[in-house]
């Protein structure tokens, strides 16, 4: 179909459409969503998917093909580079998969000496080495360790990217890095249209996860101190910029505490809403039931260094205290 009368075609298929011809408007539909997929117009090709649906959602033959007429079309035009470098991935996805995993992609280059990540900070890319090594770095006060070098075929940034927490370690460019990633705006995406993805591409990075691996085989765990557990309920409350309370109060559960920080567990529908805490501060107030049997009140603005999903709709939402609190005051808690 030449290009100059597609814009003519769907004004047709409006005709049809108010005049009750139905059938008429599902073959030029099916002929235009033909002629977009062939031309890798994809955007464009799945709209006028939708739009085939909506004139006619019993025009189950049309649908169908026209759905795999877009996902051969895609399949046909992935970077052969790219799927060499990553078979293995690819080799437990599905055509859908594949392609909705190839096409939510975007790349990005780094220089000699550029950081791809900072440790402490939020990233929440997941990235895909292409080209290049990068040297994974651990800060520990004042010293930096060398943990990794990271090439071709690594993964970086799965912390980050399915946890929402900050980056445990420094990514440096080596050389010239090429490099592919994602957003964690694509996992809700995938959740209506390739629900297993997700899950596939978790345990894939879980095996190719080589930082964490250094980081355990070293004893350099981002903890610094041990957690004790505590039981009972807290309240907190989202500050602004200017460290403003911001709405409502909320409840959640106390999980544990160090002299780091602490963690409460909360439960909700909505974890786009909860992964927006991650880099807020919050107001929380709860009281710790000491040994000798008095109470401590506890009332401190945190900054939130992890939200993490836990099972049945719960959250841990993981904070950073400004100052550390005394490890006296810590091994006085009843249950230390």
């Amino acid at each position: 179909m030449v290009k100059e009368n597609r814009a003519a075609a769907e004004a047709l298929v409006a005709k049809h459409v108010k005049e009750n011809r139905t059938d008429e408007a599902v073959k030029v539909l099916f002929d235009l969503i033909t002629a977009y997929a062939e031309e890798k117009n994809f955007t464009k090709a799945e709209a006028l998917c939708e739009k085939l649906y909506d004139v006619d959602p019993m025009a189950l033959t049309e649908i169908v093909r026209a759905g795999e007429l877009i996902e051969e079309a895609k399949s046909e035009s992935l970077d052969k580079q790219h799927l060499e470098i990553w078979a293995d991935l690819y080799d437990n996805l599905n055509a859908s998969e594949g392609n909705a995993l190839y096409y939510s992609m975007k790349s990005q280059d780094f220089e000699a000496g550029e950081s791809i990540m900072e440790q402490g900070r939020i990233d929440n890319r997941l990235f895909f080495i292409n080209h290049g090594q990068v040297k994974a770095v651990f800060r520990s006060g004042e010293k930096e360790i060398f943990l990794k070098t990271l090439g071709v075929g690594d993964i970086i940034g799965k912390e980050q990217f399915f946890s929402a927490t900050v980056s445990t370690v420094s990514l440096i460019a080596l050389g010239r890095v090429k490099t592919t990633f994602l957003e964690t705006a694509t996992l809700k995406k995938w959740k209506n249209d390739t629900p297993a993805l997700e899950g596939r591409l978790y345990n894939y990075c879980t095996k190719k996860d080589l930082i964490k691996q250094e980081l355990e085989s070293k004893g350099m765990e981002r903890r610094q101190h041990s957690r004790i557990s505590l039981y009972g309920n807290m309240v907190f409350q989202l500050l602004d910029l200017s460290l403003k309370p911001l709405g409502k109060a909320f409840k959640g559960e106390l999980a544990d505490i160090a002299p780091g920080g602490l963690s409460f567990l909360i439960k909700t529908s909505k974890p786009d809403s909860i992964r927006m805490l991650l880099g807020r501060r919050l107001r929380v107030s709860f009281e710790l039931v000491l040994k000798e049997g008095r109470n401590v009140a506890i009332k401190q603005d945190l900054q939130v260094i992890a939200v993490q999903s836990q099972a049945f709709d719960d959250f841990s939402i993981h904070l950073k205290f400004d100052t550390p609190m005394e490890k006296k005051l810590i091994q006085s808690i009843k249950g230390a």
